[in-house]
């Protein structure tokens, strides 16, 4: 996938209907706070950060919080709860079932609240609670303000773009946008890809999870990516991903693996770039160009991308004709 490839498709509730031969349908107006909910849970960031000093440890690689101020028995306690993380913090953070409902289910609960009785683990639950005064004391101040900081930033921008850009995506993939709002954690750590979206807890369209303080989600690029990671909903790409496959059997050939990856990317770099104002900017570079993600083995992807979908985003060819061109040029 590359190191820069953020996120996946949510699978769980693929068996979506698909559009067929429907004429687009699109979202009224929403409100910023309709599209996403933001949040700054101290039980996400403890969760986050705890998987990945376990799985840094397991791979023997240098922790990436300073420990030398706890004392004795904090340290302990720290071990003891990476140790519980060890087999948990080895597998992909936005496949496997269980770390998808632990973020789930922490993600509802209130800072001052407790993850026990919730369900899970009892050796996660126990982990979670050993390590939560420790992360508390000496760490979660210094990440909570920088979460402030860069959910402020990023509500500021979809409060003035937002509405129209969630317009513009459904718009592109022929969808209603989701009546419920998409969950979004700002966290210290999202995995070893910065970013990713999974199905949701109850009441929520998605879940996606951003780190903070990584310099490529700041600005613009927040913007840009929080609509890329949403757009991984199954209810927002996932008619667009039957569409491709259907074409694929119908033309009995093997559709590209990452081809619906490099179309989300696109996608949502070009109708970014179109809501912020910066066509004909020669300094505007979406995401996905400006880090190199179509590097490495997807440039003839990107190449038929630009060929086949852009006209279909600036009006001039149909999304069937689109989706049929695409898999045609990519065999």
């Amino acid at each position: 996938m590359g190191s820069k490839v953020l996120g996946f498709l949510v699978l769980g509730t693929l068996a979506v209907s698909a559009l067929g031969n429907q004429e687009p349908r699109t979202s009224e107006p929403r409100t910023s706070d309709s599209l996403f909910r933001f949040q700054n849970n101290f039980w996400v960031n403890l969760h986050h950060v705890v998987r990945r000093e376990a799985r840094r440890r397991v791979d023997k690689q240098a922790p990436t919080i300073k420990l030398e101020q706890l004392s004795e028995s904090e340290r302990a306690a720290w071990s003891s709860a990476l140790d519980a993380y060890a087999t948990l913090s080895q597998k992909t953070i936005f496949l496997d079932p269980q770390t998808i409902a632990i973020n789930n289910t922490l993600t509802t609960v209130p800072d001052d609240g407790s993850p026990d009785g919730r369900g899970l683990d009892p050796n996660i639950t126990s982990a979670l609670m050993r390590a939560a005064p420790i992360y508390r004391a000496h760490y979660w101040v210094a990440h909570r303000q920088i979460n402030e900081r860069w959910i402020a930033a990023v509500q500021s921008m979809i409060a003035q773009h937002g509405s129209a850009m969630a317009r513009e995506v459904a718009k592109a993939y022929r969808v209603v946008w989701p009546a419920q709002p998409i969950v979004v954690d700002a966290s210290a750590d999202a995995g070893p890809l910065g970013g990713y979206t999974t199905d949701g807890p109850p009441g929520t369209a998605a879940h996606t999870v951003i780190q903070s303080d990584n310099p490529e989600y700041q600005g613009e690029m927040a913007f840009e990516m929080v609509f890329h990671e949403a757009s991984h909903a199954t209810g927002i790409f996932g008619p667009t991903l039957n569409a491709l496959q259907r074409e694929a059997q119908r033309q009995h050939v093997t559709l590209p693996r990452d081809l619906w990856h490099v179309l989300l990317f696109y996608t949502a770099g070009e109708l970014a770039r179109r809501e912020l104002g910066m066509i004909g900017d020669a300094h505007y570079m979406p995401y996905a160009y400006r880090y190199g993600v179509y590097s490495g083995g997807w440039e003839t992807l990107r190449d038929a991308v630009v060929a086949e979908w852009q006209p279909y985003l600036d009006g001039a060819r149909t999304y069937d004709a689109a989706i049929a061109a695409l898999v045609a040029a990519n065999q």
